[in-house]
């Protein structure tokens, strides 16, 4: 029996990810939400310099493929914190787990306090690109298949309007 819990003690210990890619992780994800620190954001969540090169040509896809002034089922709200309103006196992000994807990849659990009382938990998935970390797809209640998932729904049904 001890044989068994010593090797699954040594295969967590070898799915976790090294402290200083979670330090990193934790660094990229500040600078995601610090936007948020002000009540009021000029820039939308998706022309942000956060997404790795493919969400960024989903994105952009995206852009060419929405009709002028007619909202559609992505740019009606804010994509990282789920939210259209938040108090930026209370918003904070709280890391709660990291785990690796293998390879250049890694995903991290969070739980975005908007204020009011109100939470979002998501899913973070980053992709290490030219040494950083960036935002490859997000998971939460707007988004249960994926924001790139919904990205190509989006595209699909703006294209076919």
């Amino acid at each position: 029996m001890p044989i068994v819990l010593l090797s699954s003690a040594l295969m967590l210990a070898a799915t976790a990810l090294p402290a200083a890619d979670v330090v990193a992780l934790d660094t990229a994800i500040a600078g995601v939400y610090r936007p948020y620190a002000k009540a009021v954001n000029e820039t939308a969540s998706w022309d942000y310099p956060i997404y790795s090169r493919e969400a960024a040509t989903l994105i952009a896809h995206w852009q060419r493929a929405a009709l002028d002034d007619e909202p559609d089922a992505l740019n009606d709200g804010d994509w990282l914190c789920m939210c259209q309103d938040f108090d930026a006196k209370a918003f904070r992000v709280i890391p709660r787990s990291h785990m690796p994807l293998g390879g250049d990849a890694a995903e991290v659990a969070i739980r975005i306090e908007l204020g009011w009382n109100q939470f979002r938990d998501a899913r973070m998935q980053f992709r290490r690109e030219a040494g950083n970390w960036r935002l490859d797809d997000l998971y939460g209640a707007d988004f249960p298949r994926g924001l790139k998932q919904k990205l190509r729904e989006t595209i699909a049904e703006d294209e076919a309007r």
